[in-house]
């Protein structure tokens, strides 16, 4: 406890500083140092804040936990401005955030696949195809799958046979973000644009499980994975034994500002 408390003292301190003077000396710090004060932050504001504190905090990002991470994510989430911090996670780390991110009670939440698949957008187009390879196609697809039409009768023909991209005539979007998702995944891989035709327009006949039997699988996977991350930091309780013990909506938690200069 003593050590959170001169960490949070020590953050405090850096906020009453000068600008330059806090970058001075936040970035003299060794990068475990300054992941220890991003992780006792009070706020996610604060977290932000200490991120500011080096001119590209790339390598910060990718040692931070996804938790904090996601924590400032948060922050802006819907506006395009997480896009900043979401440039600078690693592949392994957007697809814990997306395991925390995109689910709710055990279901993939519409909301936060919305908000998210306006964030993406607003990602360089090469980091945001390395990104789409960790969001499994069958969940790409429901961010899109209600935004995306293809006109004509042969609409199956046109897809297996590849007659479909991005740019056809055939093809219309409801919002521009979902045209770029799709250019993105056809710049990307050709073939996972296929996939992801098929798996929007259910024509995927090497898997002849319905949508809700392929999402109860993908859930599965990423309970695996989830557990597979908390016993790898030490925690033993699983998501689900969390929820039962803890109702986390009725916790009433008070956001401090960093103090002003």
């Amino acid at each position: 406890m003593e050590m959170l408390v001169d960490l949070n003292q020590e953050t405090q301190e850096l906020f009453r500083l000068s600008t330059r003077r806090a970058e001075m000396l936040f970035q003299s710090y060794t990068i475990d140092h300054q992941l220890a004060l991003i992780s006792s932050a009070q706020t996610p504001r604060q977290k932000e804040s200490l991120y500011e504190l080096v001119p590209d905090c790339t390598e910060l990002v990718q040692a931070s936990s996804a938790a904090d991470i996601l924590q400032v994510l948060n922050l802006h989430l819907g506006t395009g401005l997480s896009s900043v911090i979401l440039s600078c996670v690693s592949a392994e780390q957007f697809e814990e955030i997306m395991d925390i991110a995109l689910w709710k009670d055990g279901q993939l939440d519409e909301g936060a696949l919305d908000f998210w698949l306006f964030e993406m957008m607003n990602i360089d187009s090469e980091e945001l195809a390395e990104f789409l390879y960790q969001i499994d196609v069958t969940v790409l697809a429901e961010m899109i799958r209600s935004r995306v039409e293809i006109e004509g009768e042969f609409r199956a023909l046109q897809i297996q046979t590849g007659l479909i991209n991005p740019t056809s005539e055939l093809i219309s979007y409801e919002d521009e973000r979902t045209r770029g998702i799709c250019h993105a995944v056809w710049e990307a891989d050709y073939e996972l644009f296929i996939r992801l035709m098929g798996e929007i327009f259910d024509l995927n006949q090497s898997d002849p499980r319905s949508l809700s039997q392929r999402l109860i699988q993908i859930q599965s996977e990423r309970e695996v994975r989830v557990e597979d991350r908390d016993q790898s930091v030490g925690i033993t309780v699983t998501e689900e034994q969390l929820q039962q013990q803890v109702d986390l909506n009725q916790l009433d938690l008070v956001d401090v500002e960093p103090e002003s200069e």
